[in-house]
This record gives C-alpha cells, sequence and structure tokens, in this order.
C-alpha cells in the first residue's frame, strides 16, 4: 500500500465516521430563538467530532495497513 493510497483511505474513512459522529451529543433546546429553526441544536460539538473522526479514521486505516503487510 502505498502513501496516497494509505491517505486515501484515511479521507474515506474520515468522512464515513464524521457522518456518524454528527448526530451524537446534539440537543434541540425547548425555547427556540427568534430567527432560528426549530431544529436547532444548542452546541453542535464540531471539533470535537472532527477530532474524533479523525483518530477513529487513522487507527481504523493503520490497521488496514498493517493487515496488508502481513499478507493476512
Amino acid at each position: 500500500m502505498s502513501i496516497v493510497s494509505f491517505f486515501v483511505v484515511v479521507f474515506i474513512l474520515w468522512l464515513i465516521f464524521f457522518f456518524i459522529f454528527l448526530p451524537i451529543g446534539l440537543e434541540i433546546p425547548e425555547n427556540h430563538e427568534f430567527g432560528h429553526a426549530n431544529s436547532s441544536p444548542k452546541k453542535t460539538y464540531l471539533l470535537l467530532k472532527l477530532f474524533l473522526s479523525l483518530i477513529t479514521s487513522l487507527v481504523i486505516s493503520l490497521i488496514f495497513y498493517y493487515l496488508i503487510k502481513i499478507s493476512f
């Protein structure tokens, strides 16, 4: 596995895990502010979700890389 294909796998897994982590931890307020949608969350925690999806995708990609290296 070349370095380019490794980063392609990391990117694809990052996208998948980011969309999986997006709905986690969202709280919809009871009283909505004027001008906001009724479904807008209080806090999105986007940086935490970006970091978690990056770490998860790197770990899974490294496991794939190791399994390919030992010719599993």
